[in-house]
């Protein structure tokens, strides 16, 4: 679930939008639409709590439960399929809590910390990030790279798996058909169709968002306007609604 109850945004001196208030359902598709500069990532990092509205609320689900795609990664050592695993963050605690437990010498900690380990079946983990990393184009062989060997291209198409892995209530994708081929991003879509989360997608293809969306919510006249459909219905509706309002 996701709420904006009577929000303002700005960016430095200039309001992007004001009194925006809607509402998304759990496991429901949006597209967020508008032109370059007016306020869509400025909305993403309002979500993520990374700056606070001028005005309003932002209800959303908490941190850990929400899965975006980092803008920047680093050049590590760790392969492509531990850091795309490293996104599963239940699997990262309790992992980190058996090595606390190891460490620590206490027999019942670490049999609960061992319990807990198994029950989230980090085989089933892995064979989870393997598809999502073949359904982004890497082979086998790339999944056993550093992360360091790959181009940015590639890094980006890895923070979008690694986001893909997080158990999520709501999904924030920002062009996420950036740096994919056809196929990959025939696999993502397909993919989208079965999550579980909420999932909001900034987006500048008008057929991926056809093919993934249910609802847009467009930037426009200042504010936050939804629309039922996918893109294509939002483009009539809102042709419709500009001409009555000419009219």
């Amino acid at each position: 679930m996701l709420r904006l109850l009577d929000i303002s945004l700005a960016r430095g001196v200039r309001v992007l939008y004001s009194k925006a208030s809607l509402i998304a359902s759990d496991g429901e598709r949006i597209g967020l639409v508008g032109p370059n500069g007016c306020g869509k990532s400025t909305l993403f990092a309002a979500v993520l709590g990374e700056l606070a509205p001028e005005s309003g609320e932002i209800e959303a689900p908490e941190p850990d439960r929400i899965a975006h795609v980092a803008q920047d990664i680093e050049a590590v050592d760790e392969t492509a399929l531990q850091f795309v695993m490293s996104g599963h963050a239940p699997l990262m605690r309790a992992k980190s809590d058996y090595a606390e437990a190891k460490a620590g010498g206490d027999d019942m900690q670490l049999a609960a910390a061992a319990a807990a380990l198994a029950e989230l079946n980090e085989g089933a983990i892995s064979a989870e990030a393997h598809t999502i990393l073949h359904g982004l184009g890497f082979t086998d062989a790339q999944a056993a790279l550093p992360v360091r060997e790959f181009s940015g291209g590639w890094r980006n198409r890895l923070a979008l798996a690694r986001a893909l892995m997080r158990p999520a209530d709501l999904l924030l994708l920002d062009e996420p058909t950036n740096h994919l081929d056809l196929d990959s991003v025939i696999w993502l879509e397909a993919w989208l169709k079965h999550v579980r989360a909420t999932v909001v997608v900034i987006s500048h293809d008008r057929e991926f968002l056809d093919r993934c969306v249910s609802t847009i919510w467009s930037v426009e006249d200042g504010t936050i306007r939804r629309y039922a459909g996918n893109y294509s219905a939002f483009e009539q509706l809102r042709v419709e609604r500009l001409r009555q309002q000419a009219a």
